[in-house]
């Protein structure tokens, strides 16, 4: 299916959107960039950051020159306003006003502005398949070098299962929350993909993916994995049955991995140390329950030793860093796109059949893990987490339109 484009569209289009546009999927290859850091005199700032802003000036400029003067509307522009305003209103509440700023600036307008740019510049069926395939390429990359890492503390006995051996990144954790939407992306093209040439790359960038997200030893992965093993069985009913005990089969196998083995074993120490987490941040909510304690301000001595930035849970989280107002606006937003994706993928065709579902599955994974971490605040993944969201809008507004051919 695709959005079809008038000769005289096609030829009026400026050189500063189609650059702006690449360099939206260059932006997106470059999630995990953020990790590049330098200072412009007194303001940090990293290459993701960089990506942005040229992809930001580029398409606001070549909007301006086109006469047009506002943002392209979307079903999520009230919600979305009330959690800027949230954010706005945790940087005046935070202890740290220069702190606050640099976070609001990352998570949510940086954020923001990609998913705007994003809903407007891709189009065409084809400009979907490039945004997906620049996903594919920096999150596979990214794998990839996860996995050369761990094969080599691995050969060298020196794999500690609390503290996996990852790259760029310096906590598993992290590796894991980013790599969950692109592995469910993944999963969307292996089951719906409309070629077989997308249905190798799938097969390939689940493959990878997969791999070195097991190898994180993530147990909020693992639960996010169980939640996209639940939606496959049901969206993919006619193997159903089948599917269900393909998937039972797989998982008593990893199971029995050692490494994987020994991780599952820690499970109720987790729980334990999350509930005492969950109970503390309730309490500090309790004191302020409308602000919450403004952005970068939840600090928590877990046990007296080991400090904690964040509650490691994302409606938690929500709640103590950008108060009632950004909890309820995030809420409507998240559940909102699920809401209406859901409603539109059976009418979906060609390449929007399994990039709506891969965005959507996604978001399923993300929410699960959400339970037990907070996947939203960190650079790659609040950007990560607009790109789905661009992406279920991007294919939902084509669900009443004609199909054509894609590939």
């Amino acid at each position: 299916m695709a959005i079809s484009v008038s000769p005289v569209q096609a030829v009026s289009e400026s050189s500063l959107l189609r650059f702006s546009r690449w360099m939206l999927f260059v932006t997106v290859a470059g999630m995990p960039l953020y990790v590049v850091r330098w200072h412009y005199g007194p303001l940090p700032t990293t290459l993701l950051e960089t990506f942005i802003l040229i992809t930001v000036g580029l398409y606001a400029v070549a909007r301006w020159r086109d006469g047009r003067r506002r943002l392209m509307a979307t079903p999520l522009d009230l919600p979305i306003a009330l959690l800027l305003l949230a954010g706005a209103i945790s940087v005046v509440v935070a202890g740290d006003h220069r702190t606050a700023l640099g976070l609001y600036r990352a998570y949510f307008i940086e954020a923001v502005a990609v998913f705007y740019v994003a809903v407007d510049v891709v189009r065409r069926a084809e400009d979907a398949q490039r945004l997906v395939l620049a996903f594919a390429a920096g999150s596979s990359l990214f794998a990839a070098l996860n996995l050369v890492v761990f094969a080599g503390a691995l050969l060298s006995n020196d794999v500690h299962i609390g503290a996996a051996p990852n790259a760029l990144y310096g906590d598993a954790n992290y590796v894991a929350m980013y790599l969950d939407p692109p592995f469910a992306m993944a999963a969307g093209m292996v089951l719906f993909a409309h070629t077989p040439r997308w249905r190798w790359i799938g097969t390939a960038w689940f493959a990878i993916t997969g791999a070195a997200l097991l190898f994180t030893f993530s147990k909020g992965s693992y639960l996010a994995i169980g939640a996209l093993a639940v939606v496959v069985v049901l969206t993919v009913r006619r193997w159903g049955a089948v599917l269900l005990v393909g998937v039972v089969a797989a998982a008593a196998l990893v199971a029995q991995i050692p490494l994987v083995a020994q991780r599952l074993g820690t499970i109720p120490i987790s729980v334990g140390g999350r509930l005492e987490i969950y109970q503390a941040t309730i309490s500090m909510i309790h004191n302020s329950p409308i602000f919450g304690v403004g952005l970068g301000g939840y600090s928590y001595q877990f046990r007296g030793q080991t400090p904690e930035i964040y509650p490691h849970d994302i409606w938690l989280t929500f709640w103590i860093e950008v108060g009632l107002l950004g909890l309820i606006a995030f809420a409507v937003i998240l559940f909102g796109l699920l809401w209406r994706g859901w409603r539109a993928w059976p009418r979906m065709r060609d390449f929007y059949r399994p990039a709506l579902w891969g965005a959507l599955a996604a978001l399923v994974m993300w929410t699960v893990h959400g339970i037990v971490d907070s996947p939203y605040w960190k650079n790659d993944m609040s950007v990560e987490f607009w790109l789905l969201a661009a992406l279920i809008i991007i294919c939902t507004r084509t669900a009443t339109r004609v199909a054509s051919p894609g590939d």
